[in-house]
């Protein structure tokens, strides 16, 4: 740092002779070059230890890769119990491995925070210590400015002197630029860290985010990966006739959706109590999240049928409402859907309540928008449970009979 402050500055500013001068305390010169190395260790050894998971992760990233080709090969064969148990073990380490990288990542994240942290330090002190040597050279301005040029030049016998002394004035002014100009670049460098360690905090955080979000999906594999087995009596041939039933029961719905919108929605015409369908009311308060999207890509069993609604995580017994007016279509008992209830509303818009542990409505019965229509379940083993890895409610918006993205539609 500013080694030439280390000892004493000295400025004539009197008679030829004369010296006037400031110190510059050495043992805080000294106490802050020892505070730099100890720092200066510190950051090396921090950096290195980034250097070594940033390493590690790379090494994650290529295994991750691997298992999403092997996953890829296992989505272009056919759909067998072997098969989907594997592409499922697949997906459980890719996740694993995920999760391990996330882990890292906030590791090294965290520790690069800490870098910031030791340097705002360091500049704090360098900033504190331009202050220091600010105060000392305007004191000195200070007391030799009572003496003006005229003063000066009658209490000097030779221009030579008096040269000397003006030099010397000039040497303050241009410190105290420079030291100035130091000042300004260690607050500007400060600022700078602040606002890096603010971005490195916002990126901790959606990390953190980020790795919930992969052990709630790690569990989701593993229950579906369990669900199937018990479903399918760990048989291809159970397993053959699982997929047959689920991929007939959504065609079923797709079928029958469409006979009954028109003869529901003219009586729906006819009611007064029957509102705009375009705006949907949530089901079931989204305050644990959603835990599957529409046509989610991370859905367990997408490889045999896509995701044509929303789960939203909900405990078992959760009262479920409806999202509009309308007139219960159904209410059956499905291989996939478990219990579930189907509501027509207006504007060629129905909505499916699937997984319930009970049922509260009857078919053709008038429902008011947020009407209880049933009660969550979920729970694999229970009743009513149908091909559901735990506790929530599955949501269907469908257009015209064809499933569309909630979302599309809830306010």
């Amino acid at each position: 740092m500013h080694t030439h402050i280390f000892f004493l500055i000295t400025f004539l500013v009197v008679t030829g002779s004369v010296a006037v001068s400031f110190l510059i305390p050495v043992a805080s010169v000294m106490a802050e070059k020892t505070t730099q190395i100890s720092s200066s260790n510190a950051t090396q050894i921090l950096s290195e230890d980034i250097e070594e998971k940033k390493t590690h992760i790379d090494q994650i990233q290529r295994k991750i890769e691997q298992f999403e080709e092997k996953i890829s090969a296992k989505q272009a064969e056919a759909a067998t119990l072997h098969g989907q148990l594997e592409l499922l073990e697949n997906r459980v380490a890719k996740t694993g491995l995920e999760i391990e990288s996330t882990e890292l990542t906030i590791a090294a994240t965290d520790k690069e925070i800490q870098m910031i942290e030791n340097d705002t330090t360091r500049v704090e002190q360098d900033l504190e210590h331009q202050r220091t040597l600010l105060k000392a050279i305007l004191q000195e301005i200070d007391r030799t400015d009572d003496r003006s040029t005229i003063e000066l030049l009658l209490q000097n016998d030779s221009f030579s002197e008096l040269f000397g002394v003006l030099e010397s004035l000039e040497t303050v002014n241009a410190d105290l630029r420079k030291t100035l100009e130091n000042a300004k670049d260690q607050k500007r460098a400060l600022l700078g860290l602040q606002r890096e360690k603010e971005g490195k905090k916002d990126t901790l955080e959606k990390l953190s985010d980020s790795l919930q979000e992969k052990m709630n999906l790690l569990e989701r594999e593993q229950e579906a990966k369990q669900t199937l087995i018990t479903q399918s009596q760990a048989s291809e041939a159970q397993f053959t006739s699982l997929v047959y039933d689920l991929r007939e029961e959504r065609e079923h719905i797709n079928r029958q959706v469409a006979s009954l919108q028109a003869k529901l929605e003219k009586r729906l015409s006819e009611n007064d109590l029957a509102d705009d369908s375009s705006v949907l009311s949530w089901p079931v308060s989204a305050t644990k999240g959603i835990s599957a999207y529409f046509h989610d890509p991370s859905y367990p069993y997408r490889h045999l049928f896509e995701h044509s609604g929303i789960d939203l995580p909900v405990n078992v017994g959760t009262p479920v409402v409806a999202a509009g007016p309308g007139y219960v279509a159904w209410t059956k008992q499905g291989t996939g859907y478990g219990n579930y209830v189907m509501i027509i509303h207006t504007n060629g818009i129905a909505t499916l309540y699937a997984h319930l542990s009970k049922i509260l409505v009857e078919p053709e019965q008038f429902i008011t928008r947020g009407q209880v229509v049933g009660l969550s379940g979920g729970k694999p083993g229970m009743p009513g449970a149908g091909l559901s890895t735990g506790p929530h409610l599955h949501f269907e918006v469908r257009k015209d009979g064809i499933p569309t993205n909630p979302l599309d539609y809830l306010e």
